[in-house]
């Protein structure tokens, strides 16, 4: 029997997760949702956008699942409260691992994450709720990744690595092993990172020195 869900969201990442679900999931996708002061547009993708004010009347929590689909901005922070809104009316979540990934583990991968192609999750990874690993994103042996973090493509996660709540890999940063990596940051694209950062951390592939301590105030 297809399930049905509604993805959260219209920007470019629910755009891929409703063209991922789609063509790799059972999931019947039956609308989208957004704020109702972002709401622009009566559809997208050829679908419904439905007030999330209203989404418990229009979609009931025993009968549809939800996706939140939103970027990284702001650490992160608005996926996780729209997550944690709909945690808290009850709703359960669609958790996604594209056919093409490799994860060891299904078990290990947290709620409302997402796994796209070609992504490899080793042995004792661990990858929390409400995560996004996107394309390439390599997580080895032994490594936490947090809740509400967010993964660009080819990143590279080596073993034992801790990376906790909503951080931010850009695009081909690597992460040394051992290393911790604090709350809210933002690591750039390129960037290598042999030892621990600090919470709110900036950091940039130019050295990856630390740019300045306001990941919460900075677009990414």
């Amino acid at each position: 029997m297809m399930k049905s869900i509604v993805i959260v969201g219209t920007g470019d990442y629910a755009e891929m997760a409703y063209m991922y679900l789609k063509r790799d999931t059972d999931y019947k996708i039956v609308a989208f949702s957004v704020e109702k002061e972002f709401n622009t547009s009566d559809e997208f993708c050829g679908l419904p956008v439905v007030d999330f004010e209203d989404i418990a009347v229009d979609f009931p929590k025993n009968e549809y699942k939800l996706l939140i689909a939103i970027g990284p901005n702001k650490a992160n922070t608005v996926r996780e409260r729209l997550y944690k809104e709909a945690k808290s009316m009850g709703y359960n979540f669609v958790t996604y691992i594209s056919s093409k990934a490799y994860v060891w583990d299904s078990e290990a991968i947290g709620e409302n994450s997402f796994i796209f192609d070609g992504c490899v999750v080793e042995p004792h990874a661990k990858i929390g709720i409400n995560t996004v690993l996107w394309s390439g994103a390599v997580v080895a042996h032994h490594s936490v990744i947090g809740d509400h973090c967010f993964l660009a493509p080819s990143v590279a996660v080596s073993g034992k690595i801790v990376i906790k709540n909503n951080c931010f890999i850009g695009i081909n940063a690597t992460i040394r092993d051992h290393v911790t990596v604090a709350e809210n940051c933002i690591i750039g694209c390129g960037a290598v990172i042999k030892k621990d950062t600090v919470k709110n951390g900036v950091y940039s592939a130019k050295g990856t020195e630390l740019l300045r301590s306001d990941s919460m105030n900075t677009r990414v």
